[in-house]
């Protein structure tokens, strides 16, 4: 997804979903970015839009922003040996929350993205 510079304010934008094609108008609020989640809901950091792969475990908001980021997300969980390559830089591995990179939630994460997947196919099926 690339994003134009945007230099005057628009009253609306169109926005297509690249994995089934609907298309929706919003009215964006141009606000200060103020981060990732608001109001115990993920957003897109530049359009303030509600993730689609969004669910609570246990205490935590799981979030990804995209199918890429969710089968990332998935193989992190499941593997059983997570190396650091370079320890000079921190990568998203590395800034992952807590939850994720417990091997104890594991299963439980599994669980809740292969839901995600899943909700994703029957909005395609619809």
């Amino acid at each position: 997804m690339t994003i134009p510079e945007v230099k005057t304010k628009k009253q609306a934008i169109k926005v297509k979903c690249p994995e089934c094609g609907d298309t929706h108008s919003y009215h964006p609020t141009y606000t200060e970015y103020i981060g990732y989640i608001r109001y115990n809901t993920a957003t897109d950091p530049f359009l303030g839009l509600e993730l689609w792969y969004q669910a609570q475990f246990k205490d935590e908001l799981f979030w990804a922003y995209n199918n890429e980021h969710l089968h990332y997300l998935e193989q992190y969980v499941v593997a059983k040996l997570r190396e650091r390559n370079n320890p000079r830089y921190m990568t998203m591995v590395e800034k992952l929350p807590a939850f994720i990179k417990s091997a104890k939630n594991r299963e439980g994460l599994l669980k809740l993205i292969n839901k995600l997947k899943n909700k994703s196919l029957l909005k395609h099926t619809i």
